[in-house]
């Protein structure tokens, strides 16, 4: 019978007393199986004992002959005084192949009755925590709010944010791999091309995580939505500036000066559209697409949050299949270089994006063209 090791993550002063106690109480409580099931529900390594804390190899359906270790930890809770409880709190899996990219892992634990029904682990009831391979860069999956998920090269923790099973009931674990099941995009951030994000946006872009600096998403960022047709509707027509252009409609961008003021330096490359937007608002007056978009606030108040597309992310708007919403794509991004200008788009031929740079004079472009606010989340 082996000994539950219910060495806790994270324990406060008031609890470091009582850890022998617990220890000692966990004696002959029994000990913690692994079992890891196919998609099939298929049982396979059962009977295997480890411990809290310890990794346990193992295999799942999409991993093939790729052994794959998971660690299961606790933690101390104290409820005050001399009372607390170990929780399961959070479970490694470490050394995934590739080829369970685009798999959906599902983990589910159970106390030692056959044929139980498996133990709530978070957000009060939830009885799976659901983790999605999004090519390699792990997140929640579908039903994860109440669990946060780490990412790293071949490996994932989920963590409980509030654990609800006893460290001392849990007596075995399922993982499942499976084909991925479509969250929600604007409550679980599980998104695919085409969605409405929860900006009211439309995603155009969705892979590994990626880093737009600035952005609230931070250096964990998975899509990019565009703000939606009619988002400028009914702009001010001084926003026009003074190369002309036009409002936006119901059915039409605005066509409007990007910039107003002295231009600055900027970067094209993928991930800088909000901070390009941010520098160069500093010296963007009301007369700007910069205006327009830094003051855009989507369906959810996310003023301050959508932006300027980069060079790379407006090429990123184009190669999405989603460019034939946007009719003749000529289209400003917040690239910008004081010696040639502000740099656009539009397709060569029909089918490749070309970035061309418009020359300006006293700090408009010459001519307008058309803007489309984006958000990183």
């Amino acid at each position: 019978m082996s000994i539950l090791n219910f060495a806790p993550e994270h324990e406060d002063k008031k609890a470091r007393s009582w850890v022998l106690v617990f220890v000692l109480l966990a004696v002959g409580i029994g000990a913690f199986y692994l079992k890891t099931t196919l998609a099939a529900n298929v049982s396979i390594n059962n009977g295997l004992s480890v411990e809290f804390g310890q990794g346990v190899s193992a295999t799942a359906s999409c991993s093939g002959s790729s052994i794959l270790t998971l660690t299961p930890n606790s933690t101390f809770t104290n409820t005050g005084g001399s009372t607390g409880s170990f929780y399961f709190k959070s479970l490694t899996v470490s050394g995934i192949p590739s080829s369970c990219n685009g798999q959906d892992f599902n983990i589910s634990a159970y106390d030692s009755n056959t044929g139980s029904a498996p133990l709530a682990l978070f957000n009060g009831s939830s009885t799976i925590a659901a983790v999605w391979d999004n090519g390699g860069s792990f997140q929640g999956g579908h039903g994860f709010i109440g669990s946060t998920v780490s990412t790293s090269n071949g490996t994932f923790t989920v963590t409980f944010n509030t654990p609800v099973a006893l460290a001392s009931t849990v007596s075995k674990l399922t993982l499942q791999s499976l084909n991925h099941a479509a969250g929600d995009c604007v409550t679980e951030n599980i998104c695919a091309i085409g969605d409405t994000g929860p900006g009211g946006g439309v995603v155009f872009y969705s892979g590994a995580a990626f880093s737009e600096t600035g952005a609230t998403c931070g250096a964990n960022c998975h899509y990019l939505e565009m703000a939606p047709t009619g988002w400028g509707n009914n702009k001010p027509s001084s926003l026009n500036g003074s190369c002309g252009g036009s409002s936006g409609t119901a059915t039409a961008d605005p066509y409007i000066c990007p910039l107003s003021g002295t231009l600055i330096n900027t970067s094209t490359s993928f991930g800088s559209g909000f901070a390009n937007t941010q520098t160069l608002s500093a010296s963007a007056d009301s007369t700007s697409g910069i205006y327009l978009c830094t003051h855009y606030a989507g369906t959810d108040s996310s003023a301050g949050q959508w932006f300027l597309p980069s060079g790379d992310e407006l090429a990123a708007l184009w190669n999405s299949s989603l460019n034939t919403k946007l009719g003749n794509f000529w289209y400003w991004s917040s690239s910008v270089s004081s010696t040639s200008g502000i740099e656009y788009g539009f397709p060569n031929s029909g089918s490749t994006f070309q970035g061309y740079s418009n020359p300006y004079s006293g700090g408009y472009a010459n001519n307008p063209h058309a803007i489309r606010a984006i958000r990183a989340f």
